[in-house]
């Protein structure tokens, strides 16, 4: 819902008389998605990440939802598998590098970050190696 100049997920009870004033329209993330456009592409490498997948994707979706909870403007595009790692498209370079800096505080790792001058894209890279002998992350 666009409301007061911000698009929010239902700030105000919806009547009957509101929708029928209203004026519909899709939101620029949705379309966004639809066509695949991103401002955040988020690469993450290493042997950690097959090994963990499954806790990186879903510790991506909770952080994505939370996201899209405060601000629903902010969503994943896709997260896909190329050549042995995972990339991840967003909507904005925002949670792009949200997603970054929870992926490290969370699973240690190395981050770095580059953002273009022209088109307001940002390009991220998570990078773990697995632990030898399979025990705790250490500190990185």
């Amino acid at each position: 819902m666009f409301w007061r100049k911000t698009w929010r997920r239902s700030p105000v009870r919806v009547t009957h008389a509101l929708l029928a004033r209203t004026p519909w329209s899709v939101c620029p993330a949705c379309r966004q998605v639809d066509a695949g456009v991103s401002f955040g592409r988020v690469l993450l490498r290493g042997e950690y990440v097959a090994a963990h997948e499954q806790e990186i994707r879903r510790r991506i979706r909770n952080v994505e939802q939370w996201a899209r909870h405060t601000q629903p403007e902010r969503r994943l595009v896709s997260i896909r598998r190329i050549a042995g790692e995972l990339e991840v498209l967003t909507t904005s370079q925002k949670l792009a590098h949200r997603i970054v800096r929870e992926l490290k505080k969370a699973f240690k790792g190395r981050a770095t970050y580059s953002w273009s001058d022209g088109d307001r894209r940002l390009y991220a890279v998570w990078e773990r190696q697995a632990v030898p002998g399979g025990g705790p992350p250490a500190a990185l």
